[in-house]
């Protein structure tokens, strides 16, 4: 008897046997899956705990990519994913914590996930500067993840106890206040703004501010966020397109009202508004006003 083959029967004490045999509780079988993958399938959650109490390794990588961990979350089974937080103390320094998915995410990567909220309690205590180090195939740290995942109060919990995250980009030289703000993610950009680590003015590397991302997806919750902490009104993006054209372009009602009312309440400031002359140079240029819009809003001089 294999440990497979005790795997689909679902024996305690088959498996404790054939351990006792000195069959080793991580081997692959010709699938390149191990008998945890075996366990999960055939649903024997109490020998799934068991086994990995007594020596299988959940973390152990699969021939291909991924590992049971990985399939545990894919398929939402929450009776294994209880199984794994129960028996956490037993695999926590396995050699084995770093095993990547097919997309290059860590279990902490997916432990950020809304519906993985009791594996990220078990697990980010074990946080180390490598752990912060590990990217996905998209560039993107645990903290960057936990961004796009919408995870506010992880963000704040990485940027408090490791204020170095304030750093990382992803492959597309995004930073966190880029990658919330082209999502509309308004809670996590407001985060992001009043920690002050993130200037407004960075750009991605196709030269994006994450004004212009926000408009880029419509974002009107994050723009306005954007806009009222200090953002450049006045910016061009990827292909020197300016925000107003991209927001014409894409049929952005909402959010190009929002950018115009923007700015002719900064108008009415006059020269005390500190991005007076970028203003009057966009104006000129760009001619994003309709004649009546600018006779309304008394910018008829401007241009």
């Amino acid at each position: 008897m294999t440990v497979f083959d005790v795997a689909k029967s679902g024996s305690i004490e088959d498996w404790d046997s054939v351990l006792k045999e000195g069959a080793d509780p991580n081997e692959l079988d010709s699938y390149g899956t191990n008998a945890l993958s075996w366990m999960l399938k055939m649903d024997h959650v109490d020998l799934f705990q068991h086994a990995i109490i007594t020596g299988a390794d959940p973390n152990s990588p699969y021939r291909t990519a991924g590992n049971v961990i990985f399939d545990v979350v894919s398929q939402n089974r929450t009776q294994f994913l209880e199984a794994l937080v129960a028996t956490s103390s037993y695999w926590k320094t396995s050699p084995n914590l770093f095993t990547r998915d097919k997309e290059g995410n860590t279990i902490f990567h997916i432990a950020v996930l809304e519906s993985m909220e009791t594996l990220w309690e078990s697990i980010h205590p074990w946080i180390t500067d490598e752990v912060l180090s590990l990217r996905n195939e998209q560039g993107r740290s645990i903290f960057l993840e936990a961004v796009v995942e919408n995870r506010f109060e992880i963000v704040l919990y990485l940027l408090k106890t490791f204020p170095q995250v304030k750093d990382h980009l992803d492959q597309e030289g995004k930073n966190a206040l880029h990658l919330a703000a082209e999502r509309n993610l308004d809670d996590v950009c407001a985060i992001l703004i009043e920690d002050q680590s993130f200037p407004l003015e960075t750009k991605d590397q196709l030269g994006n501010t994450a004004l212009f991302l926000a408009a880029s997806c419509d974002g009107v919750e994050s723009m306005k966020e954007l806009l009222f902490a200090g953002a450049n009104p006045f910016v061009w993006g990827e292909n020197e397109e300016s925000i107003s054209r991209l927001l014409d372009r894409e049929k952005f009602g909402h959010c190009f009202k929002t950018w115009k009312d923007f700015v002719i309440q900064k108008a009415i400031l006059g020269e005390v508004y500190p991005l007076r002359k970028e203003m009057i140079f966009y104006l000129q240029t760009e001619k994003p006003f309709k004649p009546e819009e600018l006779a309304k809003a008394k910018l008829v001089d401007l241009i």
